[in-house]
C-alpha cells in the first residue's frame, strides 16, 4: 500500500471512529422512542438548523450533480436554485407550522400529522408506505454514490466499500437515534462546506492536459426538463420526512424561526460551489462513461489539488452521505415501528424495536445496492417527484387552510399524485410522446391537487340571512 493510501486511510478511518464515538456518547439521551425519533425537544435550534442543511448535502449532490453539468452545461445551475429556494421556504413557512403542529397534538412521524389533521389512520398507514418506498429509492442512491468514490479514494472494491459505509452508518444510527444524527450533522456540515469549496477552486484553477482530446459536444436540457428535475428536489425538500423530523424537533414555532436564515444560506454556499464542478472539468476529464464517474477521477486520478486534497474530499463525501443516510434510515425504522409493528403488536412504539428495524431496512438497502437499479440523479429524482407530487398539496392545506378536508379526498389526492408521478415517468415514453411538459413531478402534482380544487369548489356554502 502507498503512502498516501496508507494517509487517506488512517484519516477516513479516524473520521468513521469519531462518528461511532458521537453516537456511544449520545446514547445515554435516549430513553424512549420519542427521545430516539424527535430529541425529546431538547436539541438546540443551531444544530438543527445545521443538521437541515447537511441532511440534504448528500452523495447525491457531491458526485451526480457535480457531475451531471459536464454533459448538459451550466444551465444545470438551475437545478440547484430551485433547492435553495425551497429550503428558504421550508424553513420560513413550513418549520414553524409543523413545530407547533408537533407540541399541540404530539406529532412524532410525518404520517401522524395526517392522521391528527384528517383524522384518518388508514390514511397515515398509506402515507408511511410512500414514505418507506420513495425513501429507500433515496437511500440507493446515496449508498451507490457514497460506495463509489469510497472505492476510488482507498482502493477497495465497489462490494467492500458498500460494507464500510453499511456498518459505520449502522453503529451510530442504533446506538443514538436523532440525538446522534444532528450531532454528527454538526461536524459534518463543516466538513462538507470546507470539501465543496475546495473541490470548486481545485477545478477553477486546474490545467488541462494539452494532449488530452476534446470532450463530447454539450447536450443540454429544456427549460421544462430543468424546472421538473429541480420542481422534483424542490417539493421533496418542502415535503421530506426527514425534514419534518427536524421540524418536530424545534419544540415550538419561536425556536424555528431563530434560525430560519443560516440553513438557506449555506446550502447557497454548498450548491453553488458543486453544481457547475462537471461543466468546468469538461477539458480535466474530457471522455467519461457515466457522469457520476466525473468527481471522483477528478479527485483520485488527476489528483485535484494534490495528494492532501483527496482525504479531504473523502471525509467531506463521506459526512454528505452520513447526514443524509442515518436520518433517512430513522425515518423509515420509525414509520414502520409507529403506524406497522407496534398497532399489529397492540404495544406502544417500542426505541428497541426501532433500531431493530432499521437494522433490517439498512441491510435490505445493502443487498439492492449491490446491483444499483439506476445511476444517482434518475433515483433521487424519482423519490423525490413521487414523494413531492402525492404530499405536498396536502401538506400544503393541512398546514395552511383550516377547512375540514374530508378523509376520502385526502386519500384520492394521494393515489392520484402517486399514480400521476409514475405516469408523467413511464407514459411518455410507453406512447411515444416527446413533450418535455410530460414529467413525473407536473403530472402528478396536478393530478394530486386536482380532488382538492373540486372539493373547494363544490363545499357547501354558508347561508347569508338578509335583514328584514
Amino acid at each position: 500500500m502507498s503512502t498516501d493510501r496508507l494517509v487517506t486511510l488512517l484519516i477516513v478511518a479516524g473520521y468513521l471512529l469519531a462518528l461511532i464515538l458521537a453516537g456511544t456518547y449520545v446514547t445515554r439521551r435516549t430513553k424512549g422512542f420519542s427521545d430516539y425519533v424527535t430529541g425529546g425537544g431538547k436539541i438546540p435550534a443551531w444544530m438543527l438548523a445545521l443538521s437541515f442543511m447537511a441532511n440534504f448535502v448528500s452523495s447525491n449532490s457531491f458526485v451526480g450533480h457535480a457531475g451531471k453539468s459536464h454533459e448538459v452545461g451550466l444551465g444545470w445551475c438551475v437545478v440547484g436554485g430551485f433547492l435553495v429556494v425551497a429550503c428558504a421556504l421550508s424553513f420560513h413557512l413550513f418549520a414553524p407550522r409543523f413545530a407547533e403542529f408537533a407540541r399541540t397534538n404530539g406529532a412524532l412521524t410525518l404520517p401522524d400529522f395526517f392522521e391528527r389533521r384528517f383524522g384518518s389512520r388508514p390514511l397515515a398507514v398509506f402515507v408511511q408506505w410512500i414514505i418507506v418506498a420513495t425513501t429507500l429509492l433515496y437511500v440507493l442512491a446515496v449508498l451507490r454514490g457514497t460506495a463509489l468514490v469510497v472505492a476510488s479514494g482507498l482502493g477497495l472494491s465497489y462490494s467492500a466499500a458498500l460494507l464500510v459505509v453499511y456498518l459505520v452508518t449502522i453503529v451510530y444510527c442504533l446506538l443514538g437515534g436523532l440525538w446522534a444524527d444532528v450531532l454528527t450533522d454538526v461536524v459534518q456540515s463543516v466538513v462538507l462546506l470546507a470539501g465543496a469549496v475546495l473541490l470548486f477552486v481545485g477545478v477553477l484553477s486546474a490545467s488541462p492536459d494539452p494532449g488530452a482530446p476534446a470532450p463530447p459536444p454539450i447536450r443540454p436540457l429544456s427549460v421544462a426538463q430543468l424546472v421538473a428535475v429541480g420542481l422534483s428536489g424542490a417539493v421533496k425538500l418542502v415535503a421530506d420526512p426527514k425534514q419534518v423530523m427536524v421540524f418536530y424537533a424545534f419544540g415550538d414555532g419561536a425556536r424555528a424561526r431563530r434560525f430560519r436564515h443560516l440553513a438557506p444560506l449555506l446550502l447557497l454556499l454548498v450548491l453553488g460551489c458543486l453544481f457547475p464542478v462537471g461543466y468546468f472539468a469538461r477539458s480535466l476529464v474530457p471522455l467519461i462513461r457515466d457522469a457520476d464517474e466525473v468527481v471522483p477521477r477528478l479527485v483520485f486520478e488527476r489528483g485535484l489539488l494534490g495528494a492532501a486534497f483527496g482525504p479531504v474530499f473523502l471525509v467531506a463525501l463521506l459526512a454528505a452521505s452520513m447526514s443524509s443516510l442515518d436520518s433517512a434510515l430513522l425515518v423509515v425504522a420509525s414509520c414502520l415501528e409507529k403506524h406497522v409493528v407496534a398497532p399489529l403488536a397492540r404495544r406502544e412504539p417500542s426505541e428497541r424495536r426501532t433500531r431493530f428495524i432499521l437494522f433490517l431496512v439498512a441491510t435490505l438497502v445493502l443487498a439492492l445496492s449491490f446491483r444499483p437499479l439506476g445511476d444517482i440523479v434518475s433515483l433521487s429524482t424519482l423519490a423525490g417527484a413521487l414523494l413531492g407530487a402525492s404530499l405536498l398539496p396536502l401538506l400544503c392545506v393541512g398546514l395552511f387552510v383550516d377547512a375540514p378536508i374530508p378523509p376520502r379526498v385526502a386519500l384520492v389526492s394521494l393515489t392520484l399524485g402517486v399514480l400521476g408521478a409514475l405516469a408523467g415517468k413511464l407514459g411518455p415514453k410507453a406512447l411515444g410522446l416527446r413533450s418535455p411538459w410530460l414529467q413525473d413531478i407536473f403530472v402528478g402534482l396536478l393530478l394530486a391537487t386536482l380532488p382538492l380544487v373540486i372539493h373547494w369548489v363544490r363545499r357547501p356554502r354558508a347561508s347569508v340571512s338578509v335583514p328584514g
